[in-house]
């Protein structure tokens, strides 16, 4: 059985009746078809989210064309939210300050956010499925045993395709490990073909174990083990305009959890219709800017590009700046 009949399985029971009733509803998201969303996290140099900022003061081209701002709000938007979280043998002296950091990101949530959680091992498991009440996923969480070996690229992956059934119009995977891949069924670039094409922003928190060489080889001309590891997580995050964190104490992690529970509350959701109606699948590049960016000290975190494909609504990526 692969990972993705692990994790589906359990929804057959939701969708069958669904199927046996002869429902065809169209889906909501194609009244959005021509129109891009591009969530938005505008920084200071000292690193301090920036909020007041009006449409007045952001452009945005795609492909080096500007493009009109046709809906400008920064609200905490509802959102669809999967905690992603590491349950393998080595966690077992670091859980407790997990479940606590987690427990602080949960502080942060929106009552209409919906959530789940998935677990791992080397195997994936969906331990609570969609729900609005935040004490059903810290219940989840607290019956966590650790166990086991690191599917993370698989834990991604699948939870990549759950978050797509959200009903909330972001969404959001919150992921944390502490060790680099060992067991998962999908390689690297399956996964990063997966979250390109997947409507959601990914945030890492990997404390990676200590155990991983920072050895850089004669003349330290060579990336240690822990540097690769890094960069292939980075890497994930990048793809979708989210952010990896690589925390060297565990005491650092209650900052890192709020850091990321505040700027999904005060982000900027811009929309626009691209002036290139065409549906050819291409890639499009997006850049969104502050104006006199520079001069004011400020950086722009958002994603950089979409694949138009003409059925759904634009599949978002971040590509490097």
């Amino acid at each position: 059985m692969t990972p993705k009949l692990k994790l589906i399985l359990p929804l057959v029971f939701f969708i069958l009746p669904a199927l046996l009733n002869g429902q065809d509803k169209t889906p909501v998201f194609r009244a959005e078809v021509n129109q891009v969303i591009v969530y938005t996290s505008v920084y200071n140099s000292k690193s301090q989210l920036v909020s007041g900022l009006t449409p007045e003061d952001f452009l945005v081209f795609e492909d080096k064309v500007e493009q009109e701002i046709v809906s400008f709000s920064q609200t905490d938007i509802p959102s669809s939210i999967g905690i992603v979280l590491d349950s393998s043998g080595s966690m077992r002296n670091k859980i407790g300050k997990v479940e606590q950091a987690i427990d602080l990101f949960l502080s942060f949530d929106n009552s209409q956010n919906e959530l789940f959680l998935i677990r791992f091992d080397d195997e994936v498991e969906l331990e609570e499925d969609f729900t609005r009440d935040v004490e059903d996923i810290r219940y989840a969480i607290s019956n966590v045993i650790v166990k086991g070996g690191t599917a993370l690229y698989d834990a991604i992956h699948l939870s990549a395709e759950k978050v797509e059934e959200g009903a909330e119009p972001r969404r959001i995977l919150l992921v944390f490990t502490d060790g680099e891949d060992k067991d998962s069924y999908y390689e690297l670039e399956e996964l990063i073909e997966k979250v390109e094409e997947t409507d959601c922003i990914i945030f890492i928190v990997a404390f990676l174990d200590e155990e991983l060489s920072e050895d850089k080889g004669f003349f330290g001309i060579f990336k240690s083990k822990k540097q690769e590891v890094r960069d292939q997580i980075a890497s994930i995050t990048d793809s979708t305009g989210g952010k990896a964190f690589f925390p060297r104490e565990i005491g650092e992690l209650d900052p890192i959890f709020r850091q990321i529970g505040v700027e999904l509350k005060n982000q900027y959701r811009i929309s626009y219709i691209p002036t290139n109606d065409a549906k050819n699948g291409a890639w499009r590049r997006i850049d969104v800017r502050i104006k006199n960016q520079e001069e004011r000290g400020l950086k722009v975190r958002a994603k950089k590009g979409y694949f138009e494909d003409g059925e759904r609504k634009p599949r978002v990526r971040r590509v490097e700046e």
